[in-house]
């Protein structure tokens, strides 16, 4: 997918995929995203209110609410979209911070 600076949000609840796709800043609903490589220095992670209330009110109850969940993406790359099927999504825990652990 490269570094793109923004992104177009798809969701297509009936069949839990959830979907990221390049677009140019000027689209309408178009999502910052990510900074060019050089900058970029981490994964890109989404916690925007808007996207993910639809996205656990597609997975129901396979989700417990409060939870962390990983979904590995797949690469349409007719379609220059990268795909994530929510029926695939494992639960993670949160990192602890060492700092902040009782086992010093």
């Amino acid at each position: 997918m490269g570094y793109p600076a923004y992104v177009l949000c798809l969701l297509d609840a009936k069949a839990k995929v959830f979907a990221i796709r390049m677009c140019k800043s000027s689209e309408p609903k178009g999502f910052k995203f990510s900074k060019p490589r050089g900058e970029q220095k981490g994964v890109v992670t989404i916690s925007s209110k808007n996207l993910l209330e639809p996205l656990r009110a597609a997975t129901g109850e396979d989700w417990v609410p409060g939870k962390r969940y990983r979904v590995r993406g797949f690469w349409v790359a007719d379609a220059k979209t990268m795909c994530f099927d929510l029926n695939e999504g494992v639960q993670e825990d949160f990192r602890q911070n060492p700092a902040n652990s009782d086992d010093k």
